[in-house]
């Protein structure tokens, strides 16, 4: 049997290397399928969100579905409205892009954005989230009441998520779990409908 495997290995060899070309066409249909779905998800509605040192979420300007309060003042010399809710389709595809902006270090000062599930607490999560540092404030034992999150980004930083909206209708909170962020009111409100 020994000399029967090692007498049919070059065979597969053999048999391998010539199908090379077919696998390398292959991968580049498999490219060509890449690109086209990018191209595809420039469809996708992106929600570009800023997260100052005043710990609050924040957009440039006042858009579609957006709700938005107060101007709120950036360490950047520019002018935000401060971001409340982001009201969705169930189902619909969403991108979030999370600019920090900020000079400070980002050991002090990080943001990430978070969805939790429906119902889930956000108080608690954001109290649990303190503790897991090493896990870039993302509490692992409560990672089924996350649906969709970015990774933390230092100041000048830009990070995004692309997710599709759970079908269910309600008020999905998102946050940031970077310690404190959530208290100081770095917080908001996905709305189905």
């Amino acid at each position: 049997m020994r000399y029967l495997t090692l007498l049919l290995l070059p065979f597969f060899l053999f048999l391998t290397a010539c199908g090379g070309g077919n696998q390398q066409n292959g991968q580049t249909a498999e490219t060509g399928d890449a690109q086209k779905q990018m191209a595809q998800t420039d469809d996708v509605r992106t929600v570009h969100i800023f997260a100052l040192n005043k710990m609050k979420f924040v957009v440039k300007e006042a858009g579609e579905r957006i709700g938005t309060g107060e101007t709120i003042d950036g360490s950047d010399g520019s002018s935000y409205l401060l971001l409340e809710d982001i009201k969705v389709a169930p189902g619909e595809k969403l991108r979030i892009k999370l600019t920090t902006v900020s000079k400070l270090p980002a050991n002090a000062m990080s943001h990430n954005w978070i969805l939790l599930a429906l119902g889930a607490d956000a108080e608690a999560f954001a109290s649990a989230a303190m503790m897991a540092r090493t896990s870039g404030y993302i509490p692992t034992d409560l990672a089924d009441q996350i649906i969709a999150h970015t990774e933390l980004a230092g100041g000048g930083k830009t990070v995004e998520v692309t997710f599709t909206v759970p079908k269910k209708t309600g008020q999905y909170d998102y946050l940031c779990s970077f310690p404190a962020h959530f208290m100081s009111g770095m917080k908001g409100k996905l709305i189905v409908e």
